[in-house]
């Protein structure tokens, strides 16, 4: 690019396609390159927050788009230092608040140890909540989206069926990149 010439602005669709690399990217970045707690959980709080992107509510506050986090791990720390940043055109809001409603967050990150899941989803059932979180066999526990290590990798587990019950519609482009369950 020649001095004093500007970039041209991207569209929503290369903008959309840098992110889908960057989860792809993260998908297959071996977790063995830096010491492995902090690696991972930097690629899990990624992919959360990217995860987001990819995902349609039926409605969303005109304000702020409200992550709920519950559980007190690393991925949970990291989630908190995201409030503010623009997403969907909205601001991120993180609660970390233990009495909160998860009914009211748009999405629900359920960190680890939180033995409240069963009870946390009974209260989510037919609300339009995105949940999230890498504890063993989320997604085929009633969970929406679960990060899940496999070869030194961080992968992602699907449940359509749960998203369907929460009104949601995952991007097929998210779907492509992730292990559907039942």
């Amino acid at each position: 690019m020649k001095p004093g010439t500007q970039r041209p602005s991207r569209s929503p669709l290369q903008r959309l396609r840098g992110w889908i690399a960057v989860l792809l990217v993260a998908g297959v970045m071996p977790i063995h390159a830096a010491p492995p707690s902090e690696l991972e959980t930097k690629i899990k709080a990624a992919y959360v927050f990217h995860i987001i992107k990819f995902v349609d509510w039926p409605s969303l506050p005109a304000d702020a788009l409200r992550l709920c986090v519950t559980g007190s791990d690393g991925v949970t720390l990291l989630l908190n230092d995201l409030a503010g940043k623009q997403i969907k055109d909205r601001a991120l809001r993180v609660d970390s608040d233990g009495s909160l409603d998860p009914a009211q967050c748009q999405v629900l990150y359920v960190g680890r140890p939180e033995r409240r899941w069963p009870e946390l989803q009974a209260r989510l059932r037919g609300q339009a909540v995105l949940t999230v979180s890498d504890q063993d066999g989320f997604a085929r526990g009633g969970g929406i989206v679960g990060l899940y290590p496999e070869g030194g990798k961080i992968k992602l587990e699907i449940n359509p069926d749960a998203a369907r019950n929460a009104n949601l519609r995952i991007s097929a482009k998210l779907l492509e990149l992730a292990r559907t369950v039942p």
